[in-house]
C-alpha cells in the first residue's frame, strides 16, 4: 500500500515532464511558423508590388505599342503620298520627254526652214545680180526684190519660232522664173519619202515630180504626196533610186510640156 502513492507520484513526474517537454517543443514551433508566416507576408507584399510595378510597365508598353501603331500608319501614308508623287513625277517626266522631243524636231524643222530660206534669198540675190547685169526690165528686178523681202521675212519669222508664212505673189512668179528649185529639209526612214521647202504658196500641186540631185548627180525622183503651204511630202519613186539621200539635197521641178 505504501508503493502506490509512490508509483502515483512518479506517475505524476513523469507526466509533468512530458508535459514540459512537449509544451516547449509546441512552443518552438508555432515560433517557427511564426515566423515563416511573417517570411510568406513579406514575400507575398514583395510579389504584390513586383505585381503591380510590371502592370504598370505593361500599360506604358501598350500605350507605346499604340503610339508606334499610329506612326507606322503614319509612316505608310507619307509612304503612299510618296509613291503617288513618284508616280505623278515620273509621269511629268515622260510627258517632258515627249515634249522636248517634239521640241527639237520643231526646231530642227525651224532651223532646216531657216537654212533653206538663207540659201533661197542667197540664190534670188544672185539672180537679181545676173539680172541687173543682163538688163532685165524693171518688172522683173522689183519682183526679185519683193521675192527677197519675203523670204527675209520668212526667214526672221522661222528664226523666231513661228511658222512662215508666204504669200503668193511677187515671190511666187520669180520661184516659177527659177524653175521650180527646192530644198530637201528632210529624209523620211529608209529614204521611203523626203520633204521639201516647196508648197502651195510656190505653186507646188500635189503630183508634181521633182529630180533630186547631189551635185551634178540625179539620183532620185519624187512625186509630192501631201501638200502644205509652204512645204511638202514627196514619195520617192523606187525604181530612180540612184544613191542615199541626204538632207540638203536640191531638187529640181520636172516641167510637163
Amino acid at each position: 500500500m505504501h508503493r502506490l502513492p509512490l508509483v502515483l507520484c512518479v506517475l505524476a513526474l513523469l507526466g509533468s515532464g512530458v508535459s514540459a517537454v512537449l509544451f516547449f517543443r509546441i512552443g518552438n514551433s508555432k515560433q517557427i511558423l511564426e515566423q515563416r508566416l511573417a517570411d510568406s507576408t513579406a514575400r507575398a507584399g514583395k510579389l504584390d508590388a513586383d505585381l503591380a510595378a510590371a502592370n504598370e510597365r505593361a500599360g506604358s508598353l501598350t500605350a507605346r505599342t499604340a503610339q508606334l501603331d499610329a506612326e507606322l500608319a503614319a509612316a505608310r501614308g507619307r509612304l503612299d503620298t510618296a509613291r503617288t508623287e513618284l508616280a505623278a513625277a515620273e509621269t511629268r517626266s515622260a510627258q517632258l520627254g515627249r515634249d522636248l522631243g517634239q521640241t527639237r524636231a520643231v526646231l530642227a524643222f525651224y532651223e532646216s526652214t531657216a537654212a533653206a530660206l538663207s540659201g533661197e534669198v542667197a540664190a534670188l540675190q544672185k539672180d537679181l545680180a545676173e539680172s541687173r547685169a543682163s538688163n532685165a526690165s524693171p518688172e522683173a528686178v522689183a519682183a526679185y526684190k519683193g521675192a527677197i523681202a519675203e523670204l527675209e521675212r520668212q526667214l526672221a519669222t522661222a528664226r523666231n519660232g513661228a511658222a512662215a508664212p508666204a504669200t503668193a505673189g511677187a515671190s511666187t512668179a520669180v520661184f516659177a522664173s527659177r524653175a521650180g528649185r527646192a530644198t530637201v529639209l528632210t529624209v523620211g526612214p529608209e529614204g521611203a519619202f523626203v520633204v521639201l521647202n516647196f508648197g502651195a504658196a510656190r505653186g507646188a500641186q500635189l503630183g508634181h515630180r521633182l529630180t533630186i540631185s547631189q551635185g551634178p548627180n540625179v539620183v532620185a525622183t519624187v512625186q509630192i504626196s501631201d501638200l502644205r503651204e509652204n512645204f511638202s511630202v514627196a514619195q520617192v519613186l523606187p525604181e530612180t533610186l540612184r544613191g542615199v539621200l541626204q538632207k540638203g539635197d536640191s531638187a529640181l521641178l520636172i516641167r510637163t510640156p
